[in-house]
């Protein structure tokens, strides 16, 4: 992308904000204190006919106590130094500090157009004089602004872009129909499994900060990636603890945006401590997995931790390997894949798999074969009988309906004399059959049921439709809500 504008300043003068209302979405994590951005942030932009990368950044100067300032700093120099473009935002309601005059003599040396943004300013009748009180920063024009409402948004952008070369609407489309959106891949976990690490391992760079100190990461940070020509965006997101545990406002919001990562993942990785194993709060997470219907790699992580104390062997592999498929049975379908983020052993194997299931996603069941598998598992296993009565499958096809875009997952309709017979426990037997049958590894399988009385009804509405006769009225008149019937 030929420019990229990185947004730099302060703590706590709004630098989320402005990301999120440039880019229009709630991608950055918003929160009224200092230091809450840690890694740098990017996402892609588009406004007024014009495509840019757009990068937030951690606070310039920040005295953290948790000893994060160096490092936050270092990801702010990265991003200064990939940037085409500068926004450094200042606080209009504070003035001038002394920190901002240290943020502006590190861009001094960044060589770059930079553009003063004093944010904060929530009336337009005071805007007249914020050009006066950061004119000692030497830049020809700061810029007013409310990134919380709005206000001054366009007049930035249209200077920002003025001198910017003008790109044609034809050259965008035929870009954007050559390159198909990247497999985005979310690695979630407890606090210090170690996600930041293997976001690392896996891209070779110190793209994540890195820290013993459980909580580092507090926002889901996309990392773009790319491998055997196979484009990825890795998220890294935020530990997830037990709600029970969680008393600060801050970290409820990062669990929040961890969850959220779930769903708009194409894969997730669940990362699991070799030390500790399964605990429940990995169960916990696993059930969002599968409540999203999200692929899934499970990895244990710390691998090498077993390695030196003489515990890694192929027989307590296999014995750890049983162990979690117990623990987590509701995402079975999930590989299992033992590494190490810290010595990168293994962590090949993770972005085979995913590519690996990026395909399964979109398997394309043929119809006779899987009629074959499933009445073949009816009859190995009967069905359990509900009140008398037995599960029957009439027919079974692959849903012709299914979305194109790329989270669509396996979806078979299943056609049968009554949905309410087929229960949990059979439904996981007949997905395990076709586990068996077919290349569907890391996918979950999204089963829709449709009995008799549901076929007719779609028998007679599609022979409506085709012969355009309207609906019948049904017999019963509707009682207003309450009424008692007469």
């Amino acid at each position: 992308m030929s420019r990229t504008v990185a947004i730099v300043g302060r703590p706590n003068v709004g630098k989320s904000a402005l990301f999120n209302r440039l880019t229009g979405k709630q991608i950055s994590l918003v929160y009224d204190r200092p230091g809450t951005t840690r890694d740098r942030i990017v996402a892609v932009c588009k406004r007024d006919g014009h495509e840019f990368a757009l990068i937030d950044t951690g606070g310039i100067g920040l005295e953290d106590s948790e000893g994060f300032g160096e490092a936050i700093a270092r990801e702010a120099d990265l991003a200064l130094s990939a940037a085409t473009d500068i926004l450094f935002v200042v606080d209009a309601r504070q003035g001038l500090t002394p920190l901002d005059r240290e943020v502006a003599r590190r861009l001094r040396k960044a060589n770059h157009p930079v553009f003063v943004v004093a944010n904060k300013v929530d009336a337009p009748d005071k805007m007249a004089d914020i050009e006066s009180d950061f004119a000692e920063l030497g830049y020809e024009h700061v810029f007013p602004i409310s990134a919380a409402h709005g206000l001054g948004i366009g007049e930035l952008l249209e200077e920002l872009t003025r001198n910017w070369p003008a790109e044609e609407e034809k050259q965008e489309a035929e870009r954007a129909e050559a390159s198909a959106r990247p497999t985005r891949i979310a690695i979630v976990g407890r606090p210090n499994v170690g996600k930041s690490s293997l976001i690392n391992a896996l891209v070779s760079d110190k793209r994540a900060i890195v820290s013993s100190v459980p909580g580092t990461t507090r926002d889901a940070v996309d990392v773009s990636y790319k491998w055997q020509g196979q484009e990825f965006t890795f998220i890294d997101t935020a530990g997830m603890r037990q709600k029970s545990h969680i008393s600060d406002e801050l970290e409820a919001a990062m669990t929040g945006r961890s969850a959220h990562a779930i769903n708009r993942a194409d894969v997730t990785v669940l990362v699991v401590d070799a030390e500790q194993g399964v605990t429940s709060q990995d169960k916990k997470i696993a059930g969002l997995i599968q409540e999203a219907s999200c692929p899934c790699i499970v990895v244990v992580n710390k691998w090498d931790i077993a390695r030196d104390r003489g515990d890694a062997s192929k027989s307590r592999e296999r014995e750890y390997y049983q162990n979690l498929l117990q623990d987590l049975f509701f995402i079975s379908y999930a590989p299992v894949l033992f590494l190490s983020a810290k010595t990168g052993e293994r962590v090949d194997g993770l972005l085979k798999t995913a590519e690996e299931i990026a395909k399964n996603r979109r398997y394309k069941f043929a119809t006779g074969p899987l009629n074959r598998v499933l009445t073949k598992a009816i009859q190995k296993q009967a069905p359990p009988s509900i009140g008398g009565r037995r599960f029957k499958l009439l027919y079974a096809t692959q849903d012709p309906h299914e979305p194109t875009d790329q989270r669509v997952i396996p979806t078979l309709i299943l056609f049968v004399n009554e949905g309410r017979l087929l229960t949990p426990a059979y439904q996981r037997y007949l997905e395990l059959q076709l586990r068996e049958a077919f290349n569907l590894r890391g996918c979950p399988i999204r089963f829709l049921l449709r009995g008799r009385h549901q076929q007719a009804e779609h028998a007679e509405r599609s022979a409506r439709e085709q012969s355009g006769k309207p609906e019948k009225p049904s017999r019963f008149k509707r009682r207003p809500h309450g009424r008692s019937r007469e």
